[in-house]
Formats: structure tokens, sequence, C-alpha cells
């Protein structure tokens, strides 16, 4: 009896002993700690690369909007070198620039009255579409059409403007299995499409004849 009162005081000494508490938690707590450290910085760096690269495309718009002639071909290669100034932090920015006015029809019953571009009427012809460094692949004719009805406001007839798109293929410092199975972040690609109207008539670049 006495045996069993001694084995069952220290059984009780032994439930109410807190040494080494702190370090049982911090191991259950590990795990969460280290996954809330990398969400945190996959997280960050995601909204930094779209922030940052959303920033470049309208500072290349603005840049462009101010030309008054024909944009010189080393010009437009040189807007490469500012969207790698403008996004500093290994993720490459891709650009593609392209330009274009509203060609519609008069209205049959008014006389010197034209249509507008929208989703039904009217057509874009293009001015130029333009990769520098021949990055993205250019566009048609028939490839902007679609834009009449989903991405560009409508435009009058022989009102031109010119739209800058961006794409940066986002690829997580971390491991992208660790990325995507921990974070819900895997890599992918980010761009932006940003439509301007031109400060003066149009927007032409060198080697083209379409604005003649």
């Amino acid at each position: 009896m006495t045996a069993m009162r001694k084995y069952t005081r220290r059984f009780n000494d032994f439930l109410r002993n807190e040494d080494g508490l702190i370090l049982a938690e911090g191991l259950v707590m590990m795990p969460l700690i280290i996954w809330a450290l990398v969400a945190m910085f996959i997280y960050w760096d995601v909204f930094r690369t779209i922030n940052v690269t959303q920033k470049a495309a309208y500072s290349i718009a603005d840049l462009l909007s101010r030309q008054r002639d024909t944009v010189p071909t080393t010009f437009a290669n040189g807007l490469q070198n500012v969207a790698n100034f403008l996004t500093p932090g290994g993720h490459p920015v891709k650009l593609r620039i392209t330009s274009f006015e509203c060609i519609s029809p008069m209205l049959p019953a008014q006389p010197g009255v034209t249509q507008p571009c929208d989703g039904t009427r009217g057509s874009y012809r293009l001015l130029f579409s333009f990769s520098p460094g021949a990055q993205v692949q250019p566009l048609t004719e028939a490839n902007i059409q679609a834009w009449k009805t989903t991405r560009v406001p409508v435009l009058n007839n022989g009102e031109s403007v010119f739209v800058v798109e961006t794409s940066v293929e986002f690829k997580t410092q971390m491991k992208t299995v660790l990325a995507g199975f921990l974070v819900g972040v895997d890599d992918g690609t980010y761009g932006e499409f940003v439509v301007t109207r031109p400060r003066h008539r149009r927007l032409c670049l060198q080697g083209t004849n379409t604005c003649t």
C-alpha cells in the first residue's frame, strides 16, 4: 500500500510538473510559424511584383503619350531599359505597344455623321504593334478587333489610342512545391493592359507606312 501511494504521488508530481512546457509548445507551434514566415515572404513578393509592373506600364504609357512626332525605333527599343529600371527584383518584364485608330462608316440616314467604333460598328485600323527586342509576338489588325467589346472604350471615327501591355513571368523565390502546396501561390504570368490617348493626333512608329 505504501508503494502504491509512492507511485501515485510520483505520478501526480509528474502531471503537475511544468518543466519544459515552453519547449513543447514551441515544437507544436513551429510548423505554423514557419508557414507564416514563408507565406508573408511569398505574398509580399507577388503583390510587389504586380504593383511595380503596373506603375511601370503607366509610366511608359505617359512617356509615349507626350511624343509629338513619329517615335524612333531606338526610342521604342529603349523603353525596355526603362521597364527594367522601374521593375527591379529579378522578374523580367516584356513589353508590347500597339497603336490604332477608329475607322467607321457614315450613318446612311445622316450624311456627314459617322458611327463610333463599338461592339457592333466600325473597325480598328492598326498603326503599329511593336515589342522591344521582339520578346512578344506583335498583333495584327484582326487581333485587335475583339478589343471593341472587351477592353477599349468607344472611339469616334478618326480617334486614336495606343495600348501598353506588360507581361511578367513570376517565379517564387521558394521552391514551387513549397509555395503551391503550403501557401497556395504557384508560378504564373501577371500583366497590365493600359489604354492611353496620345496628346497629339496619333502615335506612329518609325519604319511603318500606316500613318501616312
